[in-house]
């Protein structure tokens, strides 16, 4: 994954401009399903150039330290962090062997689990994550959806295009992912099912799983109308998961 991001480099700059990754949907979703984090410690993970890192911490976040696996990603955060600091830590790291940062109140990822190579490397990520956390805790990610359907909407008008998407992805499957940003680029990726999801987070500690699907701003909805989004709604690419420790 790392080789990945590091060549595609400053291309995500403008992918929060995506419609489906934009406020409405993504950042809108995200937060709600992490709730208040003013006065918290928060661990963002797979955190690239510090997009929600710096939105953390902006919400009032106390202490908030991003890692990601791209040197190019973490270089750019580092760069946002010099030109307006923040008092944001970030570090380079692959998330199932991170050193010891901390203990934090909560810890993030969006787009981070379905990079993983293997059912051990999904559960030894969720391991350190549960580490890395207090007693009560939360971890909470945005994540591909396992119930992504071939068959459903996949309209390029949100931003985002899955390529030759099977119409019954097996457990561990490369998937690819077209961005239409200024420069387009693709990412790739691994499909893992729900219940491996749910198997590697439970038998790493965590409980009470909770699935989200992506809901609109009302601002999103004022802007481009509900019958633009309905598409998406109806088939996301990716929902959002709290779980508990």
């Amino acid at each position: 994954m790392s080789a990945q991001y590091d060549q595609i480099g400053e291309k995500v700059a403008d992918w929060d401009v995506l419609p489906v990754r934009s406020e409405s949907i993504e950042g809108h979703t995200f937060f709600k399903a992490l709730g208040a984090v003013q006065g918290r410690a928060v661990l963002d993970l797979a955190c690239g150039d510090g997009l929600y890192t710096r939105q953390l911490k902006a919400r009032g976040a106390s202490r908030v330290v991003g890692v990601d696996i791209s040197e190019e990603m973490i270089r750019g955060a580092r760069r946002h962090e010099e030109e307006q600091p923040l008092g944001i830590e970030y570090h380079v790291a692959d998330v199932a062997d991170m050193s010891p940062l901390g203990t934090f109140d909560c810890v993030t990822a969006v787009y981070l689990l379905h990079y993983a190579h293997s059912p051990e490397h999904m559960l030894r990520m969720c391991r350190n994550i549960h580490a890395h956390l207090k007693p009560g805790g939360s971890f909470v990610t945005y994540a591909f959806n396992p119930g992504f359907s071939a068959k459903g909407p996949n309209s390029t008008r949100y931003g985002i295009t899955m390529l030759d998407f099977p119409v019954s992805p097996r457990d561990g499957q490369a998937i690819s992912a077209e961005l239409h940003t200024k420069s387009p680029f693709t990412i790739h990726f691994s499909y893992w099912s729900q219940a491996t999801h749910e198997q590697a987070l439970r038998e790493a500690g965590f409980h009470t799983l909770t699935w989200m699907r992506p809901e609109c701003a009302p601002e999103g909805i004022a802007r481009y109308g509900q019958a633009f989004w309905q598409d998406y709604l109806d088939n996301p690419h990716a929902v959002a998961l709290r779980c508990e420790r």
